[in-house]
């Protein structure tokens, strides 16, 4: 009987000292986040807003912030939060507000991902991306720029894989709504590269495309997805559209995901080049004391 209550005290011991343990687990936080539930009438489905504010937001409360849509961002918020301090340390980019289009942690990203993000269908689970967009036109920039102070003039959207593949569209399908477009590694492959017959049909008529934009691929993707990017690359610099500036950019040695830190901060510096802050970066403030 003593061995038992011995035992019994010797679990609630070892339970107790687990819960304790637990209890005073403290985890990493990315400060200045907000996710926000929304649930779309367009897309008639549940999604998330991973809302990321410049340090400056709290204590400049007038001040409206250009606006970086991103693709992915269940996956990609951690890096682009890293990616954007560095960048506003060394002077290369404007203040912006970051918002990250995410779904409920319950849902098949791989799944959603392809649904919303491909322009044309190739199955039932694709091929909705028109809906995609409006919902990002009509409810998520909504709110952005009515309660979060985002800008309405200087948006720019940015995606890897079938994210890029979303955002090239988009140049195309919803003119003078984006600014900037960051497309790494795009999937022009898709649907028997349906991206180039876009662009051919857009150039049949007209002689002008607004927007900055970036794309990028790694030198050792796989060449049947690599080699259809390197044309459309191509293809696009020889339109000489009127009112668009491009920069094609290969990532030697890098493959399909792995581009994304290069890719972010190259294609952030460019979309943004023109409102790249007069001053010294933070390191040359922090040497020389100069503002």
């Amino acid at each position: 009987m003593r061995s038992a209550k011995i035992f019994l005290l010797l679990v609630f011991v070892v339970t107790a000292h687990f819960v304790c343990a637990q209890q005073s687990v403290k985890h990493f936080v990315l400060n200045n986040t907000e996710i926000i539930l929304i649930s779309s009438k367009h897309t008639g489905r549940a999604h998330e807003l991973v809302v990321v504010y410049p340090s400056s937001y709290n204590t400049n409360p007038d001040k409206k912030y250009p606006v970086l849509y991103y693709l992915d961002a269940y996956w990609d918020t951690p890096l682009l939060v890293s990616t954007y301090g560095n960048l506003i340390y060394d002077n290369l980019v404007p203040e912006f507000i970051m918002v990250g289009l995410s779904y409920p942690s319950s849902a098949d990203y791989g799944k959603e991902r392809r649904m919303d993000y491909t322009f044309t269908a190739v199955d039932e689970g694709s091929g909705r991306a028109d809906l995609f967009l409006k919902f990002i036109q009509h409810e998520v920039a909504p709110l952005i720029e009515k309660q979060y102070r985002g800008e309405k003039t200087d948006r720019v959207i940015a995606g890897n894989s079938l994210g890029g593949l979303f955002a090239i569209s988009a140049a195309y399908q919803a003119p003078d709504f984006f600014s900037g477009f960051i497309a790494l590694s795009p999937a022009v492959e898709w649907d028997k590269q349906a991206l180039v017959k876009l662009d051919n049909n857009y150039a049949k008529t007209h002689k002008s495309l607004n927007g900055r934009m970036f794309i990028s691929y790694g030198s050792t993707e796989y060449p049947a997805f690599r080699d259809p990017i390197i044309n459309f690359q191509q293809q696009l610099a020889a339109r000489k559209y009127q009112g668009f500036e491009l920069q094609n950019y290969a990532m030697q040695g890098l493959d399909h995901t792995t581009v994304k830190g290069d890719g972010y901060v190259r294609g952030l510096m460019w979309v943004w080049k023109n409102k790249k802050p007069a001053g010294p970066s933070g390191l040359e403030r922090d040497m020389t004391s100069a503002k």
